[in-house]
């Protein structure tokens, strides 16, 4: 039998994380439509209460704004919600920017500006992945190959061995 060349060896575990990434957004695109839908019934039955009320106020002349105030819920909502992105897709790894599309879409985050973004990420989210990880509760993939600035995988960390990883 011919070995396989460590360069198709890459292509094909990238394409498989690749391909991965691609089922769960999609997924994630799914979710989001059938939530943005349910929102526009919530809004259009307002509407028309607004209208039955007073028909003279135009609805749609009320703003937008956006109700969150800097918190997740409870505390802790946010490692569970890290948690529950995770545990969806376990035993997978889970990229960290298909993570932070999850939570961003889950609470309702809009960053007005990209600075303000890469705050909330440098601070809020990567603690909260850092904090789960020295928990022992998920795990980064630990690519050699991978370059300093390549986005990271993660999965909940399975106490049990798998056939592969007692293979290594």
């Amino acid at each position: 039998m011919k070995p396989t060349p460590s360069a198709l060896k890459w292509l094909a575990e990238k394409r498989a994380r690749v391909a991965f990434d691609l089922d769960f957004n999609l997924q994630l695109i799914a979710d989001l439509q059938t939530k943005a839908a349910a929102l526009q019934e919530d809004l259009a039955a307002i509407d028309r209460s607004i209208g039955l009320y007073d028909e003279t106020i135009d609805p749609c002349t009320i703003e937008p704004i956006n109700g969150w105030r800097g918190n997740y819920g409870k505390r802790g909502a946010l490692k569970a919600a890290v948690v529950e992105v995770l545990e969806a897709s376990a035993p997978n790894w889970v990229s960290t920017d298909a993570i932070e599309s999850a939570i961003r879409a889950k609470f309702g985050l809009v960053f007005e500006t990209p600075v303000v973004r890469k705050h909330w990420y440098n601070g809020s989210f990567r603690n909260t992945l850092k904090t789960l990880a020295s928990s022992g509760r998920v795990e980064r993939l630990q690519d050699p190959d991978s370059r300093p600035n390549d986005t990271g995988h993660w999965r909940i960390k399975n106490e049990t061995p798998r056939l592969a990883d007692l293979a290594r």
